[in-house]
C-alpha cells in the first residue's frame, strides 16, 4: 500500500509539473521574445535563449517618441492607485453596511447588487459614453477611473469578511457611544487586514489590465494605458514582435511584483473569505 501511494504520489507530482510548464510557457516564450531582434523571434529552429540578449529593446520601448512606454506607465499606475483606493473605501462601507446593519429591503438590494454582475460589460459602454460626455469627463483618466470605485466583487468578498466577524464587537462598541462610522473604521476594518489585500490585490489587477474602456473613451495618446500602448505595437506597420513582447514583458511585471509581496494575506484572505456567507 505504500508503494501503489508513493507511485501515485509521484505520478501526480509529474503531471502537475508538466502542467506548470505547460502554462508558463507562453510567459517564457514572452520574455525570451523580448530579448531578440525581431528576425530571431520566429527563426527555425527555436531558441529559447538568443546568442546575444538584447537589452535595448525595453530602452527602445520605455523612451520611443511617439508612445513612451513610462507615460503609459505612469497613466495606468495613476488609476490603479487612485481606482483601487476608491474601491475599497465605497465596497468596505458598503460591505459594512450590509453586513452588520439593519434596514428596510437589505436583502433585495443585496440581491440586486449581485444581480448585476452577470450584466455583460458591453451593454454598458453607451450609457457610460453618453455619462461621461454629460460630466465633461470624456477623454480623461477619470472616464477610467471613476468606474472602479464601485466594484461588486469587492462588497461581496468584503462583507463575507465582516459577516464573520462576531456581531458582539458592534454591540459593545454601540454602548461606548461609538457610530457606525467609528465602529467601521477603528473596529472592524482593522480585523479585515487580510481581506482588505486580497480585495486590493484583485482590483488592482483589474485596473492593471483594464482594456475595453482605454480602447472606448480614450483617443489621446498621452492618456494611453499599457494595455492601449501594447495594442499600438500589434498594430504597427513595422510588426516588430520583439518591441511588443518588450512592452507586455513590462505591463506584466507591477502584477507579478504585487502578488508575490502580498501572496501570504491573498491566500488568507481568500481562504477565510468563505467561512460564513
Amino acid at each position: 500500500m505504500k508503494k501503489k501511494s508513493r507511485a501515485v504520489s509521484i505520478l501526480l507530482t509529474v503531471i502537475l509539473f508538466l502542467l506548470a510548464i505547460a502554462f508558463l510557457a507562453p510567459l517564457l516564450w514572452m520574455v525570451s521574445s523580448s530579448l531578440k531582434s525581431s528576425m530571431q523571434v520566429f527563426e527555425q529552429p527555436f531558441r529559447w535563449i538568443a546568442d546575444r540578449f538584447r537589452f535595448d529593446n525595453y530602452l527602445a520601448v520605455w523612451m520611443a517618441e511617439e508612445i513612451p512606454f513610462w507615460r503609459l506607465f505612469g497613466n495606468s499606475l495613476l488609476i490603479a492607485v487612485v481606482g483601487v483606493s476608491g474601491q475599497l473605501l465605497i465596497g468596505s462601507l458598503a460591505a459594512y453596511a450590509f453586513a452588520k446593519i439593519e434596514f428596510l429591503g437589505k436583502n433585495l438590494i443585496f440581491m440586486i447588487f449581485m444581480v448585476t454582475m452577470m450584466i455583460p460589460v458591453q451593454t454598458m459602454i453607451i450609457p457610460r459614453y453618453v455619462l461621461f460626455s454629460t460630466l465633461n469627463i470624456y477623454n480623461t483618466l477619470w472616464c477610467i477611473i471613476l468606474p472602479h470605485f464601485f466594484n461588486i466583487t469587492t462588497i461581496f468578498l468584503l462583507r463575507q469578511f465582516y459577516m464573520a466577524l462576531p456581531d458582539e464587537l458592534v454591540d459593545a462598541a454601540r454602548v461606548d457611544g461609538a457610530g457606525h462610522f467609528r465602529i467601521w473604521w477603528q473596529v472592524m476594518m482593522p480585523l479585515t487586514k487580510n481581506g482588505m489585500i486580497s480585495a486590493a490585490i484583485l482590483a488592482f489587477i483589474n485596473c492593471w489590465n483594464e482594456y475595453l474602456n482605454p480602447l472606448i473613451f480614450i483617443s489621446n495618446q498621452k492618456l494611453y494605458t499599457v494595455s492601449l500602448g501594447i495594442r499600438w505595437y500589434l498594430h504597427d506597420i513595422a510588426q516588430e514582435y520583439n518591441l511588443m513582447m518588450a512592452a507586455a514583458a513590462s505591463a506584466v511585471f507591477p502584477i507579478i511584483v504585487v502578488y508575490v509581496l502580498a501572496q501570504k494575506y491573498f491566500e488568507e484572505g481568500i481562504a477565510s473569505g468563505g467561512v460564513k456567507g
